[in-house]
């Protein structure tokens, strides 16, 4: 690879799941497990260890979608209780299920770009 991908590219590129170097190869060998390295192009993931950032982040942009779900359902109140419950609570499980890879994959692209000296 001749130009080096800027730091937004490498950045949609983890959130992709994909790797950082060249796009093209999948951070993930499983649901969250990280691959040792890149299967396209060899660039290495060893250290590369996200620990509880994605976490953190995942909490967040759950709260940002569960929260206003949550206000919507109890302003209009057409629902019981149990049912807005079952409602906020599958939506919460759903979307942090869905966001968590998509967190990780950003922190192990920042922690590749810092790796690289380029953030």
């Amino acid at each position: 690879m001749t130009d080096a991908p800027t730091t937004l590219t490498c950045l949609l590129r983890g959130a992709r799941q994909r790797c950082p170097a060249c796009g093209d190869g999948k951070i993930f060998i499983s649901y969250l497990k990280r691959a040792e390295c890149c299967p396209v192009c060899k660039e290495s993931f060893d250290g590369l260890d996200a620990d509880d950032g994605p976490a953190w982040l995942t909490i967040g942009l759950v709260a940002h979608i569960v929260i206003p779900l949550l206000i919507f359902l109890e302003m209009h109140a057409a629902l019981l209780w149990w049912q807005e419950g079952m409602i906020v609570m599958a939506a919460t499980i759903i979307s942090a299920l869905a966001l968590l890879p998509v967190s990780k994959g950003i922190f192990i692209a920042a922690l590749w770009l810092m790796k690289k000296g380029r953030i």
